[in-house]
């Protein structure tokens, strides 16, 4: 979830449930969600713990509870692989054995990018990789606009991505690529520290590293 404060407003919280943003359009925020109906069509491998179909439950919740009534529900366009780059390494990108169905019998070249267990090669991964960054980018790109005040993309978040290959379930991490869309207009450095604690590639990405 991506939201720029403006000037003078405060965020409060009680009991870890956040509450409006204390300042003159406090109710009116403008809310846009990122949706692809395929995203919950992948699937990592019997007994894999990361299930994309998650993200597809939780669209149906938010349309059988209504909300999606209440903000912009928008469909990504796929990441260009241009927009990839410009986190990743360009052999890591442009490699076949990556984003490729046929990746299977390129294992000794998978094994240099750490794709193979936890980051398996599966059907229709290329476009995954695409799917996912598509909304963080495009929620970004809302914000920058001033198009809107909260901007959600459920299927993002996979920070564990690193420059030159795969790590903790993610190919690509679509959170740096939503920072660095945000830092051509906002200064967000502020609410960066919490990722940074969390994972080495956020870190790399705020201190250029």
């Amino acid at each position: 979830v991506w939201s720029v404060m403006a000037r003078g407003e405060r965020a409060e919280t009680v009991s870890g449930v956040p509450l409006p943003s204390v300042g003159t359009d406090a109710k009116k925020r403008r809310m846009t969600y990122f949706y692809e109906p395929c995203i919950g069509y992948y699937f990592y491998g019997q007994g894999h713990p990361m299930k994309p179909h998650r993200f597809r439950m939780a669209h149906n919740l938010i349309v059988h509870y209504g909300l999606h009534r209440r903000m912009q529900v928008n469909r990504p366009f796929p990441a260009a692989e241009a927009d990839i780059g410009r986190f990743h390494s360009d052999d890591y990108v442009d490699s076949p054995q990556i984003l490729s169905q046929n990746s299977h019998s390129h294992y000794r070249h998978l094994k240099r990018f750490n794709v193979g267990e936890d980051c398996p090669v599966f059907d229709g991964l290329f476009d995954f990789c695409r799917a996912f960054p598509g909304g963080s980018i495009g929620a970004a790109v809302r914000l920058n606009r001033g198009d809107a005040d909260i901007a959600i993309n459920w299927a993002g978040g996979l920070h564990h991505a690193k420059k030159a290959e795969a790590s903790g379930f993610c190919y690509v991490n679509d959170i740096v690529l939503g920072i660095l869309e945000l830092l051509k207009v906002h200064r967000v450095f502020f609410s960066l520290f919490l990722f940074c604690l969390h994972c080495k590639p956020m870190t790399m990405c705020v201190f250029g590293l």
